[in-house]
Order: C-alpha cells, then sequence, then structure tokens
C-alpha cells in the first residue's frame, strides 16, 4: 500500500539521488556529496515521505524556492499514485515552485511536458521548469485555497504542523 509520511526519510532521499546520478551524468555525486552531509543540510527544509507498504521510497523536499522529487528506482512509475496528494502539500506552501529536472531525465521531462508546465531556462545540465497548481494542463483542481485559508486561520494543513522553513543559503 502506497501513502504520504509526514517527512521524508533523507537516507531513502539520498540513496534514490546516488541510483539516478551514478546512471546519469553526475557520476562523482557520491564522491561529493556524502548521505551524512546531504541529510544534515536539508534536515530542516520541509519535505514530505513516500511509503510502500511501511517502507519509505523517497518523497519530496522544499528548499524555500525550489522542490526536489526523488524516488528509488524499483518504484518509479508505482508513485504516480501519490502525485496529486504530494502536490497539494507542496502547493500549500507556495503557489509557484521552480523544478530542476536533468537534462537526460527524459521520463520526467516527458512528464513536465505531458502536464503542460512552463520550461522556464536550461542552467548547465538542469531544465527549470516553474510549475503550479492550475499552470498544467489538469482536468481538476488542487484544493490548495482551503489549506491556504486554513494557515491564514492558524489551523494546521495536513503534513505542516511543525516543519520548519529551509534556511540553509543556496
Amino acid at each position: 500500500m502506497l501513502r504520504l509520511s509526514p517527512k521524508a526519510d533523507l537516507g531513502v532521499f539520498y540513496d534514490a539521488d546516488s541510483d539516478r546520478y551514478r546512471a546519469g551524468s553526475a557520476k562523482d555525486y557520491t564522491q561529493t556529496v556524502t548521505r551524512d552531509a546531504f541529510t544534515a543540510f536539508y534536515a530542516d527544509c520541509p519535505s514530505i515521505g513516500f511509503e510502500a507498504d511501511g517502507a519509505p521510497i523517497g518523497g519530496i523536499l522544499f528548499d524555500g524556492e525550489q522542490a526536489h522529487i526523488a524516488v528509488l528506482p524499483r518504484y518509479h512509475g508505482l508513485w504516480a499514485l501519490l502525485l496529486k496528494p504530494a502536490l497539494q502539500w507542496l502547493f500549500s506552501l507556495k503557489a509557484e515552485i521552480l523544478v530542476a529536472v536533468e537534462s537526460d531525465n527524459h521520463r520526467c521531462l516527458r512528464f513536465m511536458e505531458r502536464h503542460g508546465w512552463q520550461r522556464v531556462e536550461a542552467q548547465g545540465d538542469d531544465i527549470i521548469y516553474r510549475i503550479t497548481a492550475q499552470g498544467g494542463l489538469r482536468k481538476t483542481e488542487y484544493p490548495i485555497a482551503a489549506n491556504r485559508s486554513a494557515l491564514a486561520a492558524g489551523l494546521p494543513a495536513p503534513f505542516l504542523t511543525g516543519a520548519s522553513p529551509c534556511l540553509h543559503p543556496h
């Protein structure tokens, strides 16, 4: 059974990234960024986790400007069932999010294009997209207005209780 968890397991997140980078254009990633350095750097960032049968499989990190999604390879495609509630969480943090996609991540590039999100620019090996709740070609709305109303009234939105902002500089 797939479900969201209130915080991403940063060790699993790192493992998912490492697998992808080893197979792609940034093969020296794990030599430059260690698991401990990664988890310490992102520890205070808001995140949401993905779980399968109670085990962490990935999640979304938000650093205040960009969202980063990582999923263990054996769950690619399967986690898509969590996309709608995960995006609801993400858009409750900020209405407009930037996402960097590696230029060799063809599956994700097709996903971004299929959803109609705006390609902003290329930065090195990454293509930057701007995503918004209604910026894509969705047929149904992400209910972010209710989350914003709850936050304005001082009520906790789902998965936001206790989440501290990411304080790390870029």
